[in-house]
């Protein structure tokens, strides 16, 4: 008999014992911290794997024990166990602190007061620790001040390339408006320089005295290559000019070139000396504008810093070893780089000298040296850059010594080995140049009578436009002599004329106010009523931009200022001869084709429109000119003027020499009656067509088909 009431409960509070511990779930033995007192384990990070075997002290029905446990800090949540689950394991486990909490009831369910508690510490791993952190973080810290400080180099080099570039481009801007403004005004001298070149070739031929002639033209001349200098650096800088080198005698060309500065030395009382190297070769390969040019700015630069009393010597060498500068400061364009095989070309002064501050600025464009009387040495600034720029094209050096009230001496190193050179860089003769040239200097002036009866009889038109009234009047006075001429100051005047007025040929400035020379020639070309009237283009300007765009506006010749009047007329003359001699062509050879009659696309167009409707009009016995003009949308007197200019005849002789042709070739090509082939053309009168093609071909119809069919 069990009395429930005399039992007892079990109310002793049992402890936890802590049998074993596991790393890696093998028994280990604990590594304790400092603080072992409460229990602290220290595990390294390799051991993350750990955990703990544990038992109760009450062994009254310890099958009734039961546990519970918790990781504070990895798991907080009270995880029960019974008696036969007292093992836990914990699996890679975080660097840190934590505490293994664990209590225990009895077999009556009585729990401890406390759980028992073991702290544990694990260690991270050392790329983990908090030193390793710090470095993490210096590194950051300094990639990131790597990246900012080369961001902001980066930024602040942006901002000067920037600024560098502003200013570049500023100073370019300022340099292209210089230039501009120098090609400008060049317009304005070449103008009266035409008219100087003009007045002195006429003063010469009523009798002025070769010597003061010369000396006219010869300073007008190198006034002329000033204005030219300006034109030619913006071509050189803009890469346009071509080299073109040809065999010439080097000595005897320095010599004609600096004999024409003899007078001016002696009238300022400068010492001036030519010495020629007797053993420079007799034929070099050069291009004899870039060495004139290259001389006369070398020759002009050394007067302009020379005072009265002093010396200046051009010579040539045919070693660099036999010329050494006497002067301490130096410079070469380019540096190390001058060519084995070549020769020299030397110009000495003793002018005002050069500093070795600014003896490396002097090739530099529009750099002036500053001297005590700098009034007198003002100019344009470019003439070494040129002399620097022509040299490289024509793949030599430049060099200069000198000395501040000492002098100055340059040096022009150029090859003189022909292979240097490209294919394209030599010159081709050009044989109808020279046969032209040949044509102007045996006329004197005087065109030949064989000449003039090539030329229709009748007076030619000439429209002349051109703003400096001047000039206008000098060209109108000379063209006088031989055509009709008309004056205009501008486009504007120039196409008003044209409504009213028939022209054969158009004589235009290019810069003119209100509407320049190219547009009134593309406007000329364009129009159907004027496209067959020629356009001749006078111009200030050098360049190959404005030939390209002269000749892109249609132009049939393109002439720069000062002209020459004698070749300007002979160019009017073979224009017209031109024009003559296909007419003839097309009167004598009836296989020819009507469009031949003009280059022109416009006027090609035109004729072959006309020939069209004569062509569905052709049986016709009589056309109306009026229908024909209204078929090609132009007015009567527009049609009869273009066709007139075009072919030398009138609509009626036109349609007449058409039908005529027509007949001619199908009297070769078929077999046909007399009567049948005047019936296809529209010719009624038989008698007529005989006559009319007898006229035209110089024998009968008849006679002209038996000859043919003989040479078949």
């Amino acid at each position: 008999i069990v009395n429930p009431q005399r039992i007892k409960p079990n109310m002793l509070k049992s402890q936890v014992i802590i049998s074993d511990f596991y790393i890696d779930n093998a028994p280990a033995i604990p590594e304790y911290g400092k603080d072992s007192l409460n229990r602290e384990i220290i595990l390294n990070h390799n051991q993350a794997n750990f955990g703990f075997r544990f038992s109760s002290d009450n062994y009254l029905s310890p099958s009734k024990n039961r546990f519970k446990y918790r990781l504070r800090g990895y798991d907080d949540r009270w995880i029960p166990a019974g008696a036969s689950d007292r093992t836990v394991m914990y699996s890679k486990v975080p660097a840190g602190t934590y505490w293994f909490e664990i209590t225990t009831a009895n077999n009556d369910g009585v729990w401890s007061d406390a759980p028992t508690l073991i702290k544990i510490k694990c260690k991270p791993a050392p790329w983990e620790s908090w030193p390793a952190y710090l470095l993490y973080s210096l590194i950051v810290v300094s990639i990131a001040a790597v990246v900012f400080y080369y961001y902001n180099e980066k930024r602040k080099l942006k901002i000067q390339l920037y600024i560098d570039s502003l200013d570049k481009q500023k100073k370019e801007e300022i340099h292209q408006s210089q230039l501009r403004f120098f090609t400008n005004i060049s317009h304005d001298f070449r103008t009266p320089l035409s008219l100087i070149l003009a007045i002195v070739d006429n003063l010469k031929q009523e009798g002025l005295k070769e010597y003061y002639y010369r000396i006219l033209h010869n300073n007008a001349q190198r006034l002329l290559n000033l204005v030219n200098e300006l034109m030619d650096f913006r071509t050189v800088e803009n890469s346009k000019m071509q080299l073109r080198v040809q065999a010439l005698h080097v000595n005897r060309l320095i010599t004609e070139l600096s004999s024409d500065f003899k007078d001016y030395a002696k009238k300022r009382n400068i010492q001036f000396e030519i010495v020629c190297d007797p053993e420079l070769p007799d034929t070099l390969y050069v291009d004899k504008q870039i060495l004139e040019k290259v001389v006369m700015n070398l020759l002009n630069n050394a007067f302009k810093y020379t005072k009265e009393g002093g010396r200046i010597t051009i010579e040539t060498c045919s070693d660099r070893s036999k010329f050494v500068s006497q002067y301490a400061h130096s410079y070469c364009v380019p540096e190390n780089q001058i060519p084995e095989n070549g020769f020299l070309l030397v110009v000495s002064d003793t002018g005002v000298g050069i500093s070795n501050d600014s003896i490396r600025n002097v090739f530099e464009r529009f750099y002036q040296v500053s001297a005590s009387d700098r009034d007198r040495h003002l100019g344009t600034g470019i003439g070494l850059a040129l002399v620097k720029s022509l040299v490289l094209l024509h793949k030599g050096t430049v060099s200069i010594a000198s000395e501040r009230d000492k002098g100055t001496d340059m040096v022009v190193y150029l090859p003189a080995d022909a292979s240097v050179y490209d294919k394209s860089e030599f010159a081709a003769p050009d044989k109808n140049t020279e046969q032209f040239i040949d044509i102007e200097l045996s006329t004197e002036n005087n065109i030949t009578d064989s000449m003039e009866d090539i030329l229709r009889r009748d007076k030619k038109r000439i429209l002349i436009v051109e703003d400096n009234r001047d000039l206008r009047t000098l060209l109108s006075g000379f063209l006088s002599h031989h055509y009709e001429t008309l004056a205009a100051g501008n486009g504007v005047e120039a196409a008003r004329i044209l409504d009213e007025t028939e022209v054969d040929l158009i004589l235009s400035d290019i810069m003119m106010p209100l509407k320049d020379g190219v547009t009134l020639c593309r406007e000329v070309k364009t129009d159907v009523n004027t496209s067959h009237i020629p356009v001749i283009l006078l111009t200030a300007k050098t360049g190959t931009e404005s030939k390209i765009e002269g000749a892109d506006s249609g132009a049939d010749v393109y002439f720069e200022k000062p002209v020459d009047l004698n070749l300007l007329l002979l160019s009017i003359r073979n224009i017209f001869k031109r024009q003559q001699t296909l007419r003839e062509y097309y009167s004598r050879n009836y296989y020819a084709d009507s469009a031949e009659l003009s280059a022109n696309e416009r006027d090609n167009a035109f004729l072959k429109k006309l020939i069209e409707i004569i062509d569905v009009n052709l049986s016709r016995a009589n056309i109306d000119v009026n229908y024909i003009a209204s078929e090609l949308s132009m007015s009567r007197s527009k049609f009869y003027s273009k066709l007139k200019m075009l072919t030398g005849k009138s609509a009626v002789q036109f349609v007449l020499n058409y039908k005529l042709r027509r007949a001619a070739r199908i009297m070769i090509e078929q077999d046909l009656s007399m009567s049948q082939i005047t019936g296809r053309i529209g010719i009624k009168s038989l008698s007529y067509f005989t006559r009319a093609f007898k006229k035209e071909f110089g024998e009968t119809p008849s006679a002209f088909v038996a000859r043919h069919k003989k040479k078949k």
